[in-house]
């Protein structure tokens, strides 16, 4: 929800403090500039005493909507670190930037996971952003670290501070990253989180009501303005509860908006979307065809950046925030985490979603592999939010705060997930608490129990067949940092590449397009 650009050698703090010039806060040639958005918001502080300060940059809580925006305020000792503990327990997204004159900065987290903050260094500053675009080209060089990368290469995700590319970060929840000008980024992570378990519900119990009160409860901790707001309505049952609870919040309001699939998946997501766009009284819908990844007129087939772990359906994506942005969106609600807020538990499943019977991506390097060994090695421990959540909300968060869009992602506030924690596992079981909620709003059959799936694999087989072939064969005959730092193995991979121009595709085809993907945004890195 920032960036940022700040010297720590306490000289460059003295020059008048920090004070607000246009849209960003200043000091000497440090910045930092919150994303202009009504509901982001910053505040100064500074001990008059000591000369520390803290920068507290957040998504506003609009049950507090009155405080006074862009403040700038001198206090007492005391009273410097009464409202510091009171900002550091702030209930929405933020990051706080701690500057004190005679030792490092510190940069913190707030438990949300929003936005994150991806940090480098560089000559001695400390630069940040929401996006990895403005940073890679401040990398002294360009490497991929084998064990995140291997990570993606396997599709086998862990929540991490860690990015694709040696010294890049990425800010973690509730941890704090420590910078002094000289050693390397320091990560402190926090304790963690204790979590809840299923109870048993009383005979009156009305957990339908429930649901809906901690709805209403999580959107008046927002601030949006229903016009300039979309739902995103995909035909999940995640963005199905949010979308129409938010619509019938604010009736002939809200804007839904979808990527739209092909073929019969794509058939039945159209009528089921018109039937709870008409169900939730929205006030218009903003699509857009669920392209390919690396279509010709994407970002990436044309040599621009795109960090390997954002959208992999990028193109879509950004082809739909772009046309959000253009109808005046300033605010987009999905339903990221709604899966994992009904999830059942590792004991309560009948199997392990990873471990060892993950199936592993043939192609791999031996350096990978290796990695993959100890999966989970200098990972973060459990967060307040589910780590696909916070995963997810990543790889979402740059392409729409780039639109100048913020994004509510309701199944990933803590109530809403102590309450799904909390149920039985009946209510959790094949998303049940979702569906009985859309059979209470009248919804058909076809809403509750689509007989299709409706995902993107016809949208990934697409590329398989057309775009990533050829990227592939450029890879190889040009070659690549993938394959020189042994993630990959080039004969494997011309073996896959050979057998799937023959027409043999197999279910774990669809991470070709992750290899494809880190290779060109290293490419693009070093252009």
């Amino acid at each position: 929800m920032l960036k940022l650009r700040i010297d720590p050698i306490p000289a460059s703090r003295e020059a008048g403090g920090w004070a607000w010039q246009n849209s960003r806060l200043e000091c000497g040639s440090s910045w930092v500039a919150p994303l202009d958005h009504p509901a982001v918001d910053a505040v100064v502080l500074t001990d008059r005493d000591t000369g520390q300060s803290l920068i507290h940059v957040r998504e506003r809580d609009a049950r507090r909507a009155g405080e006074g925006r862009r403040a700038v305020v001198e206090l007492s000792t005391a009273a410097f670190r009464a409202r510091r503990a009171e900002l550091l327990a702030w209930p929405q997204d933020f990051v706080a930037i701690d500057l004190a004159l005679d030792g490092p900065l510190s940069i913190s987290a707030g438990e949300r996971g929003t936005a994150p903050l991806y940090l480098t260094a560089h000559d001695g500053v400390l630069h940040g952003s929401w996006t990895t675009a403005d940073l890679v080209k401040r990398l002294p060089r360009v490497e991929f670290h084998p064990a995140e990368t291997a990570r993606l290469l396997s599709l086998w995700f862990r929540y991490s501070h860690h990015t694709c590319f040696t010294g890049l970060y990425r800010l973690t929840e509730r941890a704090t990253a420590h910078y002094d000008g000289h050693e390397p980024i320091r990560f402190e992570q926090p304790d963690s989180a204790l979590h809840s378990k299923a109870r048993t519900l009383a005979d009156d119990a009305d957990v339908l009501g429930a649901y809906g009160s901690i709805l209403d409860a999580v959107f008046d901790r927002h601030l949006y303005d229903p016009d300039t707001t979309s739902a995103h309505v995909s035909g999940g049952f995640g963005s199905a509860i949010t979308g129409t609870h938010l619509a019938l919040r604010h009736p002939d309001r809200i804007t839904a908006s979808a990527m739209l699939l092909p073929g019969e998946m794509g058939e039945q997501q159209r009528i089921r979307r018109a039937e709870m766009i008409d169900a939730g009284r929205f006030r218009t819908d903003i699509t857009t065809p669920a392209l390919p990844p690396l279509h010709p007129g994407g970002r990436r087939a044309l040599g621009g950046y795109v960090y390997p772990y954002e959208e992999p359906y990028h193109e879509a994506t950004a082809h739909l925030a772009d046309q959000l942005a253009a109808h005046g969106i300033r605010t987009v609600v999905s339903g990221i985490g709604g899966d994992e807020m009904v999830a059942l538990t590792p004991e309560e499943a009948p199997h392990q979603p990873v471990g060892p019977g993950h199936a592993m991506t043939e192609w791999l390097g031996p350096v990978a592999r290796e990695a993959l060994l100890d999966v989970d090695r200098d990972t973060c421990p459990p967060a307040v939010v589910n780590e696909m959540t916070l995963l997810a909300m990543a790889s979402a968060a740059p392409l729409m705060l780039d639109a100048g869009i913020w994004p509510v992602h309701p199944f990933a506030d803590p109530d809403m997930i102590r309450f799904g924690e909390w149920l039985p596992r009946s209510w959790r079981s094949r998303k049940n608490l979702h569906r009985r909620r859309l059979t209470a709003l009248g919804l058909s059959e076809l809403v509750v129990e689509p007989p299709l799936p409706e995902n993107f694999t016809d949208v990934m087989n697409t590329a398989i067949r057309t775009t990533l072939p050829a990227q592939v064969r450029r890879l190889l005959a040009d070659g690549s940092a993938l394959i020189d730092a042994k993630l990959i193995d080039p004969d494997t991979l011309a073996q896959a590449l050979a057998r799937i121009e023959h027409g043999q595709i197999r279910a774990t085809d669809d991470r070709l397009a992750d290899v494809v993907a880190a290779d060109l945004a290293y490419r693009a890195a070093h252009n």
